[in-house]
């Protein structure tokens, strides 16, 4: 199969941009699937089906986390989570273990840790250190100290019973999972999130995951960076800039219209969505005339 643009990649492969397929190939995750431009001066093309290589929507598939505009295919079924209460059984001992110099935990690591303090604490305390592990649970919400122990009462299985349903032991398919959790999120915020869809939480929660990581980690918001960075990536593809991309016009009109770009960058862009516009007129019927 012949290489095309990252343009077509992404529209082949059910990208909403292209921003993904640079950060990869930015990251050195596509070497094996790029090739060199069609004429000089052009942009690199992308591959899809090299030979002795797996097509490059496996390829992908196997470097991102799946989202739910993202078209490959059936996704694996979801794994068991944690449940999200030991997130603050983990604030509680973690904040317990600070006072001592000891470890931050998660919410996995607070869930084994309370399955086997029983029998420890039974072992060497007898059932006065036992009962107070599980009062102590107890007051932090979580479900139960190790087998045995008598379950919580649960506010979130009343709550929901009276606002919606509470199916613990009726888990869903990914796609109605997201289905579930969109009106959820729009009944709790309101506002513009009432009419958010299944999809749109799906990509928004692997956005806000892979942004939280991100910030962590040092990165800061500037939005005339990332216009001027995302305008450039754009006009790497000749089709962009000879204004013949209409998959990539309305990204490029949003980004020029913003008033944040560097003024050469501005022209630039002005400059390709004039050619956008020739282009257009170009294909016009001419006008009937009648004599």
């Amino acid at each position: 199969m012949p290489a095309v643009t990252f343009s077509d990649a992404a529209r082949a492969l059910g990208f909403k941009s292209r921003s993904q397929l640079y950060r990869l190939r930015d990251a050195g995750d596509l070497s094996a699937y790029l090739r060199p431009p069609s004429s000089t001066g052009g942009a690199q093309l992308l591959e899809l089906e090299p030979r002795g290589l797996p097509h490059l929507r496996e390829h992908v598939a196997r470097l991102i986390r799946p989202q739910i505009n993202n078209n490959f295919g059936e996704r694996p079924a979801r794994q068991p989570r944690t449940d999200a209460r030991w997130g603050l059984a983990a604030g509680v001992l973690s904040d317990a273990l600070a006072d001592c110099g000891g470890l931050q935990l998660s919410d996995a690591e607070a869930q084994a840790i309370a399955a086997a303090l029983p029998n420890a604490l039974g072992e060497a305390f007898g059932a006065q250190g036992l009962e107070l592990l599980r009062v102590a649970l107890a007051d932090a919400g979580c479900w139960q100290a190790g087998p045995g122990t008598p379950l919580v009462p649960d506010a979130d299985a009343r709550w929901w019973a009276e606002y919606g349903r509470w199916e613990p032991d009726e888990p869903l398919a990914d796609g109605l999972f997201w289905e579930h959790v969109a009106p959820i999120v729009g009944g709790m915020m309101g506002g513009p999130f009432e009419q958010l869809s299944g999809p749109e939480a799906s990509e928004l929660h692997a956005q806000l995951g892979d942004a939280i990581t991100a910030v962590k980690g040092g990165a800061r918001w500037d939005a005339s960076n990332w216009a001027a960075a995302s305008v450039r990536t754009l006009l790497e593809d000749s089709d962009v800039t000879e204004g013949l991309c209409p998959y990539s016009l309305p990204e490029l009109q949003r980004l020029a219209a913003g008033g944040l770009l560097p003024p050469e960058l501005q022209a630039q862009a002005d400059a390709a969505l004039a050619r956008y516009q020739a282009n257009d007129r170009q294909g016009e019927p001419l006008p009937v005339v009648l004599s």
